[in-house]
């Protein structure tokens, strides 16, 4: 009798030990990449390194009421908007943009991550001169001249 269990590769990626970064190209062939990078995730902050500008532009995000979807993937809680838009009072779709700040264009909001740990230590995925936080908030936003 041969049993076969299929585990997703999904199931192996963590931030830590033997299924950790420093593997993550190995795990998967398909995430060899992960082995030659040198700027991803996770990244150490360190606040003596940081520069100000003083030139940075204040960060615009439009504020509009917006629907979405919440999923929880065991080790993020993502928020991802309704095709990034919501209809507002006149009935018309209307997008939430970024601007400002650090960015040249115009960025479309798509998701948030909160990433969570099993320790409440562990939850961040990046580190303040190796302190690492309970949870870490992403948003994600695309570029609207690219897409």
């Amino acid at each position: 009798m041969n049993i076969v269990s299929a585990v997703s590769w999904e199931e192996w990626w963590t931030y830590d030990g033997i299924s950790g970064p420093a593997f993550w190209g190995l795990i998967n062939p398909e995430w060899s990449l992960c082995n030659k990078g040198r700027r991803q995730s996770p990244v150490n902050l360190e606040p003596q390194r940081l520069l100000f500008d003083p030139n940075l532009r204040q960060l615009h995000i439009d504020k509009h009421r917006i629907s979405g979807l919440i999923a929880n993937t065991g080790h993020s809680v993502i928020f991802t908007a309704g095709n990034d838009t919501v209809a507002n009072y006149d009935g018309m779709q209307t997008p939430v943009n970024i601007t400002g700040g650090p960015f040249s264009y115009r960025y479309r909001f798509h998701e948030i991550h909160i990433h969570y740990g099993l320790h409440d230590q562990f939850g961040s995925e990046h580190s303040v001169d190796g302190y690492t936080f309970p949870a870490e908030v992403s948003k994600f936003s695309h570029n609207i001249f690219l897409k």
